[in-house]
């Protein structure tokens, strides 16, 4: 289940447990990098860009962009595969989502994901590779209902900063 930088990260850092730091901050902005290269691929061919994929995913990207763009940015780069990574930086660009959402989702993503890994590697080493497929479903689940409670947690805060402009 992991992709080529996942793997990196958590052989670096099972290797090297001493430079976890920078190993975390040179994959995080490395991606961040490499996934706004992509961003603008998506700009510049707007609409056609997303062609290829099926158009009932490409109205749920829009939907999720468009509620919360910074979350749906964020929890698409940490998720782990098979999430359609690719699909919602495509997407963030063809849709025309700002450069400095985009990045700031796709930073703070990636962090919290290679500091997983990393932490994973520095702690389990070889073993690692078998903890992430062994608990791979608990960690999306984990994902999922920590998007969701900061979701609700950013919904009810708006509903009460709204009651409280208002009196």
């Amino acid at each position: 289940m992991m992709g080529g930088p996942d793997a990196l990260v958590v052989l670096l850092a099972w290797r090297r447990p001493m430079q976890i730091l920078l190993i975390i901050v040179a994959a995080t902005v490395g991606s961040t990098l490499g996934s706004l290269v992509l961003y603008r691929v998506g700009r510049a061919g707007g609409e056609a860009t997303l062609a290829r994929f099926p158009p009932e995913k490409r109205a749920w990207v829009k939907e999720k962009l468009d509620r919360n763009a910074f979350m749906a940015v964020a929890a698409g780069v940490a998720a782990p595969p098979p999430f359609p990574t690719k699909m919602i930086i495509l997407a963030a660009g063809a849709f025309r989502l700002r450069q400095s959402s985009f990045a700031n989702g796709v930073l703070v993503g990636r962090l919290v994901r290679y500091s997983v890994l990393a932490w994973l590697g520095a702690r389990f080493g070889d073993q690692a590779a078998e903890i992430i497929k062994d608990h791979f479903l608990n960690a999306a689940l984990l994902l999922v209902v920590a998007v969701i409670l900061l979701v609700l947690w950013r919904h009810f805060r708006g509903r009460e900063n709204a009651a409280n402009s208002g009196k």
